[in-house]
Formats: structure tokens, C-alpha cells, sequence
């Protein structure tokens, strides 16, 4: 019965989008699983869908939540209810409650297969690292589509649809994580729709590449981008495009999202979650330094805090708070400050708009040097 509402409904929503044409997934991500974001009427679906029966029929992973695993950011009693309720649902559907941001870090996706996916920074970053094909696809429909095994034919899930449109020259050295989140801002808002064929762009780690992914999709529609040197088949890429603009991003563009540090109340790493690399950095740096004058926030994926446990019990002395399953983006913990730093365009975009807190960017030393300050 679950199944077969599920069905139905993405082929109605296929009728309207992809002239009734669908397409199997491999996997499935769905976001919208925080209690913050979709309220009660968001728990009564989920809760209709797992009375109903419904499985998910492809491995399936689902988003960050309210409250973080440890219970480090404290939310009031109805919405850790609310979370809870949220996670049995999703249990007895058969999704992998991974609370992460980052599924990428452990579903290999290959190159040229296709996904149900939902978190805009995920699909970008599979979309232009991996070349594996998802568009982003609403929450309620990549659940629907884990259910029902597949999801509307969009022009993404085409060779067509992910012809370049607008050749990107940058010029810069190596993009740090900021940098690189600078990059993504600047040619979102610029170009707004479309596919980027990108020339010039080095990215120091893998933190700067997830930055690039998650700020290209904030701010714009867009959550594929073919980049020269990096994306799987960009040669193929490069045959098919059909350039119609032309952009330059220098370090002039870079500069301009920068301005005068207003002293934070905290610092943050990890939006998206922060790698084992990068957590690992500012731990090093800190223990150097010794405890920090301004707390440190750092939050990262349940499989990189599970290998760092205790390193992170220890480093609460240090005034370095880690956690995971949660974020400063979707939990109302981040109210509790007035300024926040951090290296990342995506929480730099939606923290002010989601808790009307002040945010600071920052490079990822600079950012540290403001715990000091």
C-alpha cells in the first residue's frame, strides 16, 4: 500500500516535470529530518508514511538533526520529543539515521549512476567531484523516491542537461576552504542557473572542495559544475559545451567578501561537517596555542567523531567543543550568541537568515587567531 502511494506519487510529480519519464536510483539522501526545520506537520508525514508501512527499497541516509548525538546543544523538551519521534519514523523505514551532511564520505558513488539526493551541498559535491548524477531533489520526494526505488527524469540525470553553458577563468593560487566558498558564492550569484565549466581552480584539501560544492548550491540553483582537471569526464564535458558566457574570478572578487573581523563570541568549523583532516588541524593548533579565550565549535560527521571520541572529551579542557548529527545551520543552540566566526559561505548565508546571529568570515587561521584575540 506505502509503496504503491509512493509510486504514485513520483510518477504524478514525474508527469509535471519530466514528461512522465522516471529513473532507478542507486541511493537516496533525504534532508528535512531536523525538527527546527520541519515542525509538527513535517513529523505527522513522516509518522503517516512508517504507520503506512513504507520501506525505503535503496540505501538511504538522512540529514543533520536538532540535537546533536551527545546532547551538547541543549534544546528545549518538545523539540528533543520532536527529534525523537523523527528518528523512530525514520528507523522503521529502514534509512540509515547517519545525521550527516557529508554521506559522501562513506557512499562511494560512482561515476555516471543515479541518485536520490536532497542536501543541496551533497549533490554538488558528487555531481562535480565524482561526476554520479542527482538533481536536487525536494526531501519528501528523495524519501519518496528511496521508497518507490526511483525519482522524476530531470535534465540532470541526462548527458543533455549537464552540457556546460559559461566557461569560468580563475585566477587564484591554491583555493583554501573560505576561498574556495568565496568562489562558489561569487559564481552562483553571478550566473544564478546553468552549468559552469571551470578553468583554473586548485583546492588546497578536501575541505575546500566540500566549501566549493556547498556555497556554489547556497547561493544559486546550481549543483553541478564541471571543473577542468578534477571532474571525471570533463573532457566529454568540454566536447559537448555550449558556452554562451564567459566569467573571470580573481582574488579582487575573493577580497570583497572579506572585511573587518567583529569580534565573535565563538568560532566555528563545519559546515559543511568538517573532515577528519581539518579537525585533527585545529586540534594540533589549539594544543600549541593552549586553551582558547573564545570556545571553538566544531562539528563534524558521526564516523569522524566516532575515531576521536576521546580525543574530544580531552579537548573540552582546551575550550574546543566537538560534536556531531547537528549543526549550528539547524539547531536554535546558535542563538545563544551574538557573533559568530567561520571559514564556511554556507553557514555565513544561513545563519544570520535561520537565527538572526551576526557572522564573521574568516579564513580557517584567521578564524583561529580570533580565538586568541
Amino acid at each position: 500500500m506505502s509503496r504503491y502511494f509512493a509510486r504514485e506519487v513520483v510518477l504524478k510529480i514525474a508527469d509535471a516535470v519530466s514528461g512522465g519519464e522516471v529513473v532507478p536510483v542507486e541511493t537516496a539522501h533525504i534532508s528535512g529530518v531536523s525538527y527546527f526545520t520541519i515542525g509538527e506537520y513535517g513529523v505527522e508525514f513522516l509518522e503517516f508514511l512508517a504507520s503506512s508501512g513504507a520501506r525505503v527499497s535503496v540505501f538511504t541516509t538522512s540529514n543533520p538533526a536538532v540535537v546533536d548525538i551527545s546532547g551538547f546543544l541543549a534544546v528545549d523538551e518538545k523539540m528533543a520529543r520532536g527529534q525523537e519521534r523523527i528518528y523512530k519514523a525514520l528507523r522503521s523505514m529502514g534509512v540509515s539515521v547517519t545525521y550527516s551532511c557529508t554521506p559522501y564520505e562513506f557512499i562511494l558513488t560512482r561515476s555516471r549512476t543515479f541518485h536520490a539526493w536532497a542536501e543541496s551541498s551533497a549533490v554538488a559535491y558528487i555531481n562535480t567531484f565524482r561526476d554520479a548524477w542527482s538533481d536536487k531533489n525536494p526531501g519528501p520526494l528523495a524519501l519518496l523516491g528511496a521508497i518507490a526505488g526511483f525519482v522524476p527524469k530531470t535534465a540532470l540525470y541526462t548527458l543533455e542537461g549537464r552540457r556546460p553553458t559559461a566557461v569560468v577563468e580563475i585566477e587564484h593560487g591554491p583555493l583554501e576552504a573560505l576561498e574556495a566558498g568565496i568562489v562558489g558564492a561569487v559564481l552562483g550569484e553571478r550566473m544564478g542557473f546553468g552549468i559552469p565549466y571551470i578553468r583554473g581552480a586548485l583546492f588546497a584539501d578536501e575541505e575546500s572542495r566540500r566549501e566549493f560544492a556547498a556555497s556554489l548550491s547556497t547561493y544559486s540553483a546550481m549543483v553541478f559544475a564541471v571543473i577542468e582537471g578534477i571532474t571525471p569526464n570533463w573532457r566529454q564535458y568540454l566536447e559537448i559545451a555550449d558556452f554562451r558566457d564567459k566569467f573571470k574570478i580573481d582574488s579582487r572578487d575573493i577580497s570583497s567578501y572579506l572585511k573587518d573581523a567583529e569580534t565573535p563570541d565563538v568560532i566555528y568549523f563545519g559546515c559543511p561537517f568538517a573532515d577528519i583532516d581539518t579537525v585533527l588541524w585545529v586540534l594540533s593548533e589549539v594544543k600549541k596555542r593552549g586553551p582558547a579565550r573564545r570556545p571553538i565549535y566544531i562539528s563534524t560527521s558521526p564516523g569522524v567523531y566516532g575515531q576521536i571520541r576521546k580525543l574530544a572529551e580531552e579537548m573540552r579542557e582546551y575550550n574546543v567543543n566537538i560534536f556531531s548529527g547537528s549543526c549550528l545551520v539547524v539547531s536554535p543552540y546558535t542563538r545563544n550568541f551574538k557573533v559568530v566566526a567561520t571559514d564556511s559561505l554556507k553557514a555565513a548565508f544561513y545563519i544570520p537568515r535561520l537565527h538572526g546571529v551576526r557572522v564573521v568570515p574568516c579564513r580557517r587561521m584567521g578564524c583561529l587567531e580570533l580565538a586568541y584575540a
